[in-house]
């Protein structure tokens, strides 16, 4: 008996690029982050309203930026970076 290859389900394929693609949009926005929180300030309601005011698209395309949003994304920038 052979080991078989881990089971593909349907859907799997579109979830993996869903993930590549948040995981890319939030490294490409991590250096924008750290200069917005150096410049205006390290806490996520001051991030967030600047995002906001500078027109900045979250990942669906949504302008207003909330503080929620910007720790959500904080801590998943977080969660990838090597240990």
């Amino acid at each position: 008996m052979r080991p078989s290859a881990p089971t593909l389900r349907k859907g799997d394929a579109g979830r993996n690029a869903a993930a590549a693609r948040a995981r890319r949009y939030r490294q490409d926005l991590a250096p924008v982050l750290a200069a917005i929180a150096a410049e205006a300030g390290p806490t996520p309601e001051r991030i967030a309203s600047f995002l906001t005011r500078c027109g900045v698209r979250k990942p669906r395309g949504g302008r207003v930026w909330t503080p929620p949003d910007v720790r959500r994304i904080l801590s998943r920038l977080s969660a990838e970076q090597p240990s």
